[in-house]
């Protein structure tokens, strides 16, 4: 950590969009350097008001609401990976503020909270990605931060289908503390969502665990 911030005092980065000094995606660049996503459900991708989930697809999802700030292409997609793989960590700064756009008025009560990666992922970079951005988009919303998930086992979804993600993901996630769940308003944060069937999994857990009510918000969505 202290070495990575001592390298951006001395080498700080450059836009990703217009090559500017100082962040991956400069003020100006920030809106137009990504691909939104037009509201929409996250399941079928069909278009609904306010990022709900289709009256179809909610017979299979817990989730009432799961924002999307951009696709998982072009800059979006150099930002992700600069993230896991160049411990660019200023990357969740970027990515909570382009994901606080598309999000209507949480409830003071909210509890955000992340998805959390495999821990062989997380000992690797040192820090959980998702984790990150979690706690800059409370940061910025003035809510509260609370991590309400475990993981269990080093399972990665890189590549899977739907089907075969879900029995990856049978008994991965556990609740850390059920009084924090229980009666609670949550939103759930991720960095990527492909199937929906992490997002899917940590819900299930969450609700079993009894919560109230339950949303989430993602950075992209793979195409």
């Amino acid at each position: 950590m202290l070495i990575t911030g001592l390298l951006r005092l001395f080498a700080p980065y450059n836009c990703l969009s217009c090559n500017a000094e100082g962040r991956l995606l400069c003020n100006w660049c920030k809106i137009d350097a990504i691909s939104p996503v037009p509201p929409r459900c996250y399941l079928c991708r069909g278009q609904s008001l306010d990022f709900a989930t289709c009256k179809r697809c909610r017979r299979k999802s817990l989730l009432k609401n799961v924002w999307v700030a951009s696709e998982y292409e072009g800059i979006a997609k150099e930002l992700i990976s600069r993230l896991k793989f160049e411990r660019a960590m200023s990357v969740a700064d970027e990515a909570a503020e382009l994901i606080k756009t598309p999000l209507p008025y949480l409830p003071p009560e909210t509890i955000i909270t992340f998805v959390p990666t495999a821990t062989s992922r997380r000992r690797m970079r040192g820090y959980d990605q998702s984790e990150l951005i979690a706690k800059r988009l409370a940061k910025l919303l003035e809510r509260r931060f609370k991590p309400l998930l475990l993981r269990q086992g080093q399972t990665r979804q890189v590549g899977a289908d739907r089907t075969r993600r879900r029995q990856q993901l049978t008994n991965v996630f556990r609740p850390r503390n059920l009084t924090d769940i229980e009666g609670s308003s949550i939103l759930l944060v991720d960095d990527i969502v492909t199937t929906g069937a992490t997002l899917g999994a940590a819900a299930q857990v969450l609700k079993q665990a009894k919560a109230k009510h339950i949303t989430a918000a993602v950075f992209a969505q793979k195409l």
